[in-house]
C-alpha cells in the first residue's frame, strides 16, 4: 500500500525550509522530492504529520497560512493517492512530479494564445495558486512581486494596441495609441525583443524598468513552456537579454540621521509651506519620520519594518532585541535595538502605527527638507537609450527602501564584519549586500589612510 509522509531535510531554525514529500510502497519503491511549500522546521512535527502546538506566529508566517499548508498536504496527499488508484503503469519519479503539477495546474483550460495565458498567469500569482520559484523551492508571490506582473501585463497590452481601461488612462496622458498587433507564443522573437525595448525607449524610460518587464516576460514565456503552451526558445538567445544599470540611490550619513532623529516636526508650522498634503496627512509626517527611522536603525524593508509589534520584542542575555521573519524571503533576522529605536519604540508601546508605503515616501521628502538635507546630488540615467546627467536635492531622492541602505551602510562604515550585518540585515550572500554598500571614494581614501599599512614605519636611507 502506497504511504505519503511530509518532511524537511534542514536542521537549522532561522530560516523556512523547503517541505519534501516521500511516496513509498512497502520497500519496493522510495520516492523523494520537494513541494512549493516552506515551513520552520522546528515548527513541523514529522511523526505527528502536523504542525506543533507552540509556533511563533509573525508576519511572514500567519496562523491562517499554517493552517493553509496543513490542509494543502490533505489535499496533494489524497490527490496523489487517487491518481495512484488509477495508474496502470509503475510508479516513477516524473509521474509524481506530473501529478503534483497537475494539482497545482489542474483548472487550466487546454488551450490559450499568450495574452491569456498572461491574464492567467498574474490572477493565479495573486490568488496565491500560482507560486514563484525562490531558489530550490517555492514561495507566494509578494505584493511587490503581483504589482511588477500587473505593470508589465499593461505594458504589453499597450505595446500591442490592446485597449484596456487601464492602458486608456495611461495612453490618454503618455502616447497616442499603438497600432492594434496582438502576439501568440510563437510570434515572440528577437525582433519583437527589440521591438518592445524601443516601446519603452520613446516613452523616455529607464534600463531598470525596461529590464524588470523583460524578466517578467522570460518568467511567463519559460512557464508557458514547461505547461506545454509552446515550444519557442527565442527568449533563451543571448541577445534577448534583461538589462540594467546600477543604481543611484542614495543612504544617509551618522549626522544626516542624527538630524532627522533630533528634529521637532510637533513644534514647526507646516501649514505655511507648500507640501501638497491634506492637514490630516501633516500631522501625521511625525509618525513618518519615526516609521522610517526604525527602518535605519534595523536595515530591513519597508515590508518588515513597518509593521514590528511587540510580539517581535525579545530578550537575549538582558539586551532587547527584535525577532522577525522577512515577508520577502522567509529569512529570521534577530536586531540588536539601538536607544534611539527604543526611544521611538516606546512611543507607541513597541506597535508602530499603521502606514501606506506611499504616503511615506512622500513625507520623509519633505521631512529630509525641514531637517536640512539639501545637499545636491549629480545623478547620471539611462533614460531613452541615452545617458542624461541631472542634478537632485538630497532629500528629494529619499525613499522608504532608503533606510535599508542606510542601515547597512553604517554598520559597514563602523567596522561591524560583514558576516555579522547579513545576519542582521538577512542578506544571504555577500554580493548582494555589497550592492547596498553605498561607500563614496572619499570615505574609502579616509579609512585606508588609517590603516596600518598606510601608515606604515619611515624607512632608513641606506
Amino acid at each position: 500500500m502506497a504511504s505519503i509522509k511530509f518532511y524537511t531535510r534542514s536542521k537549522e531554525e532561522n530560516r523556512l525550509a523547503t517541505v519534501f514529500i516521500r511516496f513509498t510502497i512497502k520497500r519496493e519503491i522510495d520516492i523523494r522530492i520537494p513541494t512549493p511549500f516552506r515551513i520552520v522546521p522546528d515548527y513541523w512535527n514529522e511523526k505527528k504529520q502536523a504542525l506543533k502546538q507552540r509556533v511563533l506566529y509573525v508576519k511572514g508566517f500567519t496562523e491562517d497560512e499554517a493552517k493553509d499548508i496543513e490542509d494543502k498536504f490533505s489535499q496533494l496527499k489524497d490527490f496523489i493517492l487517487r491518481e495512484h488508484f488509477k495508474l496502470t503503469a509503475p510508479v516513477t519519479k516524473q509521474w509524481l512530479l506530473s501529478i503534483i503539477d497537475k494539482f497545482y495546474y489542474k483548472d487550466a483550460p487546454k488551450s490559450e494564445n499568450l495574452n491569456q495565458y498572461i491574464k492567467r498567469f498574474v490572477e493565479e500569482a495573486e490568488s496565491g495558486k500560482r507560486l514563484a520559484n525562490a531558489g530550490n523551492t517555492k514561495k507566494k508571490y509578494s505584493h511587490g512581486s503581483i504589482r511588477v506582473l500587473r505593470g508589465f501585463m499593461l505594458s504589453f497590452n499597450m505595446f500591442q494596441g490592446i485597449e484596456t481601461e487601464g492602458v486608456r488612462k495611461r495612453r490618454d496622458k503618455e502616447f497616442r495609441k499603438q497600432p492594434y498587433k496582438p502576439l501568440d507564443f510563437n510570434d515572440i522573437t528577437i525582433d519583437t525583443y527589440n521591438e518592445f525595448v524601443k516601446f519603452f525607449y520613446k516613452r523616455n524610460c529607464g534600463a531598470n524598468y525596461i529590464g524588470k518587464h523583460i524578466k517578467s516576460f522570460k518568467t511567463i514565456m519559460r512557464a508557458a513552456r514547461e505547461e506545454g503552451y509552446h515550444n519557442n526558445m527565442e527568449i533563451e538567445r543571448k541577445a534577448f537579454k534583461t538589462i540594467s544599470e546600477p543604481t543611484d540611490e542614495i543612504y544617509l550619513t551618522a549626522d544626516e540621521l542624527k538630524k532627522l532623529y533630533e528634529l521637532d516636526i510637533s513644534g514647526l508650522d507646516l501649514t505655511s509651506l507648500n507640501t501638497g498634503l491634506k492637514p490630516s496627512e501633516i500631522k501625521f509626517l511625525p509618525v513618518v519620520r519615526d516609521v522610517f527611522l526604525v527602518g535605519c536603525y534595523t536595515a530591513q524593508r519597508y515590508s518588515d519594518y513597518s509593521h514590528i509589534t511587540k510580539d517581535n520584542l525579545k530578550e537575549y542575555s538582558g539586551n532587547k532585541v527584535i525577532e522577525l521573519i522577512q515577508a520577502k524571503t522567509g529569512e529570521k533576522c534577530i536586531i540588536p535595538i539601538r536607544p534611539e529605536c527604543d526611544t521611538i519604540l516606546k512611543r507607541y508601546d513597541y506597535t508602530l502605527p499603521k502606514t501606506l508605503e506611499q504616503k511615506v515616501n512622500t513625507g520623509i521628502k519633505i521631512i529630509g527638507k525641514l531637517a536640512g538635507i539639501t545637499d545636491v546630488i549629480h545623478l547620471e540615467k539611462n533614460r531613452g537609450g541615452m545617458k542624461v546627467k541631472t542634478d537632485a536635492k538630497k532629500c528629494d531622492l529619499i525613499c522608504t527602501h532608503t533606510a535599508r541602505r542606510t542601515g547597512c551602510t553604517l554598520m559597514y562604515l563602523a567596522g561591524l564584519p560583514v558576516i555579522d550585518i547579513m545576519r542582521v540585515s538577512g542578506h544571504r550572500t555577500e554580493r548582494e549586500f555589497l550592492k547596498y554598500v553605498r561607500v563614496t571614494k572619499e570615505q574609502t581614501a579616509i579609512n585606508l589612510s588609517n590603516h596600518p599599512y598606510f601608515k606604515g614605519s619611515v624607512l632608513k636611507v641606506v
